[in-house]
């Protein structure tokens, strides 16, 4: 389990967790989490939402709110690197779309 803080504007990269599973919860603040094969989906989390991505699938959190916001964060392993597969050409897709 992890504690994330994320200041306004800060992005993730893209990535997926091989055969893992992750549970984010907000603790703080309104952040957005972009997921699918080209990440086609994406869903607006406030302070108190929690959302399941299971594994395999690509994802990338994003604060767009302006302000921090801060996540708690499990896995199903023993560390949120465990199994980590970057995805640099979904960071383009992004970052196109958040221009």
């Amino acid at each position: 389990m992890n504690v994330l803080p994320m200041p306004p504007g800060a992005r993730a990269k893209a990535h997926y967790h091989q055969g893992i599973e992750t549970i984010a919860y907000l603790l703080e603040g309104t952040c957005t989490v972009h997921y699918g094969d080209a990440f086609e989906h994406h869903f607006v989390l406030r302070a108190g939402d929690q959302m399941y991505i299971p594994a395999n699938v690509p994802h990338a959190p994003s604060n767009e709110s302006g302000a921090p916001c801060t996540w708690i964060v499990v896995h199903s392993s023993g560390s949120d690197q465990d199994g980590i597969v970057l995805l640099p050409e979904l960071d383009a897709i992004l970052a196109a779309r958040l221009a």
